[in-house]
Formats: C-alpha cells, structure tokens, sequence
C-alpha cells in the first residue's frame, strides 16, 4: 500500500499505467474464488561455507549468486521467457514476496531479469528530492518493474505486472538490483546512525507484518479478507494490486485536468476495495462511490481501521545487528534516495 510520501503526492496513489491494454467492462468487488491447496515450502538458498578470510557480506553475496546462476536452468525452460544478455530470466517463487503469496491465485509465477542500459538510462531522470515529482517517481518505478518482471496466472487470462500487489514492488525492484549488480561491486548502503552506513539487501527488510487482529479474518479460498459484520453484511478488503493503484491514478490526474470534481474521500479506501483491476472503468467505479453512499458508520469505521492498519503495517524497516551483537530495527532510508537502486554508487570508479 502507499506510503506516506505517495499519499501526500496526489489524491489517487502509485502506479503508472498506459490503460491501452486494460479490458472494459464493469468493475468487480467481489473476489474470484480460488481452490484450497496447502502453500508450498519457501525454496532455501544454502549459504556457501565461509572461507578463510572471507567477510560474512561477502559470503552472503557469494550464496545469492550461487542462487542465482542454479534457478537460471529452471527459469530457461519456462514457456513464453527467453535468455536476454546470457542472463535470461529468474524464477521468484511467490512464498518468498513480501505477502507470501497469499493474496495471488493459486498457481501464480513471477519471474525477473536484470536491468539493462535502456532501463538504467530512464531510471536515471529520477529526481526523487522533489516532493513535486513523486508522481514521476512512481512512474520510473513501474517502468523498471513492466520492463523486467514477467508474471503468469493460471487460467486463460494473460498475466501482467499490473497483478502484483503495491507491497511486493518494492522487494522485486531490490531483486532485480541484485541480479543486474551480480558482481557485488555496487551495494546499496543504508545509513544507520551519525556517519555510519551498512550494505543491506532485500532479505534484511522486513516489509510488512499484519497483525493477528487482522489476519484472522483471511481468506485462503477468496485469497483477501473477508470481515462478516454481524447485521449479517460482509466486506471483502484486498491488499492493493499495481493495477488498481494505477487506473484510480490516472482517473484522479483526468478529473483534476478537466477540473471536474471527484469524491476525494472513496479514492483513498478504493483500492483497498478493487478484486480485479480488469473490470475497471469510469461508469463502474463511479456506480462503486454511489453504492458507498449507503454504508453505515460502523462499516466506514471498520474499513477506515483496517485500512490505517495495514498502511503502518506496510512502512518498510531494516533489521541489524549492532556492534554489540543486539537486533536493530530502524526505518528504511538509502544514502542517496530511492535512486539509488539502480545507479552506481561511484561512476567515477569504472574510469582508469
């Protein structure tokens, strides 16, 4: 879900999304059905021995490359992805994201390849210093992630990588930072007090955790939550898609350029409130913000909680040990800003 920067960009949040390819139709509250099946084990990459002399981030790089060149075999045989600059693509399994999987349909595969110049080249006209341009940001985001994560679906509808959820985008642009940088020569370093930065990578970030309060009421046929008020009444609430986040975008940015007026306050729940992206269109959305007229105060005031909830549970923090051996929680900030995912820390040093 968005951030508080994202928030206070724009009324409609993160995403960007070109809207040709998006079928017309009525927009859909309630969720597809999904069958029951149990999770699959999360695969483990074994840590490599650390050598002598060999320092343990060092050994960590050394394991996910090792990871990384193993799953290159299975990824080569996918249908429908094909090696690109002898890298090919990398399987992601689902149980690993930031949500587990748990709010994809059954069967979804996600896959990624590296950055190349082209990409790198749009990435670099970021300017994340202007609160202004946050709305552009969020563009290159989603343009890196469009460009180098394939995502398949069961069933006959096409994936896209407008099915990821807002909560996983961030980890899968770290993953794909790592597999572009594969000779560890660039890490990402994360300030953690006065004059001192660490390397972090994707697994030192804990990005979101839902409280039981919460995740009780979740439902692995629906793959959403499902809250059964006791008038007998239940609400379906869904862990926003790239793709809903990027249509109410695009709507709010048309009805501020045509100076037309729009319910502010729906837009920030909607998200929240959309099981398929697909379904959207102006008619059905605004049918959506008319049906929202009869809700009760007690409904709004389920669905304002659960939505402040997840928002702080969704706020990105790192997890170190300190020089005395202690566990360490602090936000996540990058020297450098978001920017530096994808550009060398010091250009300078690829001169002789």
């Amino acid at each position: 879900m968005p951030t508080n920067e994202e928030r206070e960009a724009m009324n409609a949040y993160v995403a960007s999304m070109e809207g040709k390819d998006i079928p017309r139709g009525e927009a859909t509250v309630a969720p597809v059905e999904a069958p029951v099946a149990p999770q699959p084990a999360a695969t483990v990459t074994p840590v490599p021995s650390k050598k002598k002399g060999m320092t343990t981030a060092e050994a960590a790089h050394a394991a996910r490359v090792a990871g990384i060149h193993r799953n290159l075999d299975e990824a080569a045989g996918s249908d429908g992805l094909k090696y690109n600059d002898n890298l090919g693509y990398l399987n992601i399994p689902v149980e690993t994201l930031p949500t587990m999987g748990l709010y994809y349909p059954q069967g979804t595969r996600i896959f990624i390849r590296a950055a190349r110049g082209e990409e790198i080249k749009h990435w670099s006209t970021m300017n994340d210093q202007d609160t202004a341009q946050l709305s552009q940001v969020d563009d290159i985001l989603n343009y890196i992630i469009e460009r180098c994560v394939s995502v398949k679906v069961p069933g006959d509808i096409p994936g896209s990588w407008r099915d990821l959820k807002d909560i996983d985008r961030f980890y899968l642009l770290l993953a794909i930072r790592e597999f572009t940088f594969l000779d560890g020569d660039n890490e990402l370093m994360v300030p953690v007090s006065e004059g001192k930065n660490i390397p972090v990578t994707k697994e030192m970030i804990d990005f979101i955790t839902i409280p039981d309060e919460i995740m009780k009421h979740y439902s692995p046929e629906e793959r959403c939550f499902v809250f059964k008020l006791k008038t007998g009444r239940e609400i379906r609430m869904h862990i926003p898609s790239l793709g809903a986040t990027a249509w109410l975008k695009n709507y709010a940015q048309a009805k501020n350029m045509a100076r037309e007026g729009f319910d502010t306050d729906f837009i920030l729940y909607a998200p929240m409130l959309i099981a398929d992206f697909r379904g959207l269109s102006q008619r059905a959305y605004e049918e959506m913000v008319a049906d929202s007229q009869m809700w009760t105060v007690q409904e709004w005031s389920l669905i304002g909680h659960v939505r402040d909830t997840l928002a702080a549970a969704a706020e990105p923090k790192i997890k170190y040990q300190d020089e005395n051996g202690q566990e360490v929680t602090i936000p996540l900030t990058f020297r450098g800003g978001i920017k530096a995912l994808f550009t060398i820390q010091d250009p300078l040093s690829i001169l002789c």
